[in-house]
């Protein structure tokens, strides 16, 4: 008998008796230690993994890059004699091989460090900032959950509309991170249902991608081109989520289902599901086809989602 989506709900108020940022401010921050048990088990090894990706990727393209302009070099153990006496040789030809490989790389990081600025000018541009006077009760809520988190400084969020859609994250500039909230999903705090834990527990999802350092230009970077292997690449993503989940957890106090369910059907009907037959029917939810979508998802299909935040601890499951 299957048994993968026995285990029984927990209430959505049954982290009630946790030490939460805003039953007070004056908690100390998450130690170190605190933050590795939030952490899914997969995702330190995932990443290290794409790490050495990445960096097998950038020595082979140097190295295929510098045969391709001395391809007369042979391959042979007097390989690094070659390469050292044809870089840094003083004809011409050289010169010229330079300054176009000495172009790419300075124009390259400059290319992508416009576009970033750029991205960022769009929600400056467009977008409300959440400050002390403007929607002062998330700004506040905010402020409390860096001081645990340890965050150096509050990051800027922003509200904006995105046509009805549900969503928020957080991303980066350089050395600096951001939050973006789609007013769909910030109207549940403040509209038909008045629902602040929801709002806390999205906000404090974004900010653990922050502090869990997800939402960072060297990040990035390091898993830069293994990023484009599908699975391998959704596969960490879906850990990195998997954390972020848990983290805000312990934050806000509360299992998380509910605004994982507005997700689901929409900030209007969400309260009216019943997560005891939701969960019931999750063991429908299985197959070839829903295990490969699974796979190939950036976040865990809901299902999995929902069982992991109503199990409380421990890392939810990435492929069964």
């Amino acid at each position: 008998m299957d048994n993968r989506f026995n285990a029984q709900p927990i209430p959505n108020n049954a982290f009630s008796s946790m030490p939460v940022a805003d039953k007070g401010a004056s908690l100390p921050p998450f130690t170190k230690q605190e933050l590795a048990s939030f952490r899914h088990k997969a995702e330190k090894p995932l990443y290290c993994f794409m790490v050495f990706i990445n960096v097998a990727v950038i020595v082979t393209a140097v190295i295929c890059s510098i045969f391709a302009y001395y391809g007369e070099g042979p391959l042979t153990g007097e390989a690094g004699e070659w390469i050292i006496r044809n870089l840094f040789g003083a004809s011409s030809e050289n010169v010229e091989a330079y300054a176009e490989v000495l172009f790419i790389l300075i124009m390259l990081p400059l290319i992508l460090m416009a576009a970033v600025y750029l991205y960022y000018a769009q929600y400056r541009a467009n977008s409300i900032r959440i400050t002390e006077k403007n929607f002062p009760e998330i700004y506040q809520v905010v402020e409390d959950y860096s001081k645990r988190l340890g965050l150096k400084r509050v990051p800027k969020i922003y509200l904006t509309q995105e046509n009805g859609v549900l969503n928020a994250f957080s991303t980066f500039i350089l050395r600096r991170q951001y939050i973006v909230l789609l007013t769909d999903l910030f109207e549940v705090a403040y509209l038909e249902h008045h629902d602040l834990e929801s709002m806390k527990f999205i906000i404090a999802h974004e900010m653990s991608h922050i502090r869990l350092r997800h939402a960072t230009f060297s990040y990035q970077m390091s898993i830069l081109f293994a990023n484009y292997i599908p699975i391998l690449s959704s596969t960490l993503s879906r850990a990195r989520e998997y954390s972020c989940d848990r983290v805000a957890q312990h934050l806000v106090g509360v299992s998380g289902v509910e605004p994982m369910l507005a997700l689901v059907v929409g900030k209007h009907l969400y309260k009216k599901v019943d997560i005891e037959d939701y969960v019931k029917h999750c063991r429908e939810t299985r197959g070839f086809f829903v295990f490969l979508l699974n796979m190939l998802s950036t976040h865990p299909i809901m299902p999995k989602r929902i069982q992991a935040l109503l199990k409380g601890s421990g890392s939810g499951r990435l492929f069964f």
